[in-house]
């Protein structure tokens, strides 16, 4: 290999890397579009840690006295969440 191909050779990889900088920086703030909301409670719950351990250690004293109670509320909550999904993303693609 020549001095020329290995020159063409080098410009052409380093255009594939510039390219993948390229999509790699789109796909990075695709990703913080998508998880911004996941981002945003997790910051409120981290902003309040005192009521988030609290919160969390009733939440494991219910659990061990009436699991089947937690199971319950858990599957109702999925359910009230998921409704509310629905009901946004149909508003949303109108």
């Amino acid at each position: 290999m020549n001095k020329q191909q290995r020159q063409l050779k080098k410009n052409l990889l380093l255009k594939k890397i510039a390219r993948q900088r390229s999509e790699l920086a789109q796909g990075r703030q695709d990703w913080l579009e998508q998880t911004q909301s996941f981002d945003r409670g997790w910051l409120t719950l981290t902003h309040y840690p005192i009521i988030t351990a609290t919160g969390l250690g009733i939440a494991a004293v219910y659990g061990l006295r009436h699991p089947r109670k937690l199971i319950l509320w858990g599957r109702r909550a999925l359910g009230i969440w998921s409704t509310v999904n629905f009901v946004k993303n149909s508003l949303n693609s109108k």
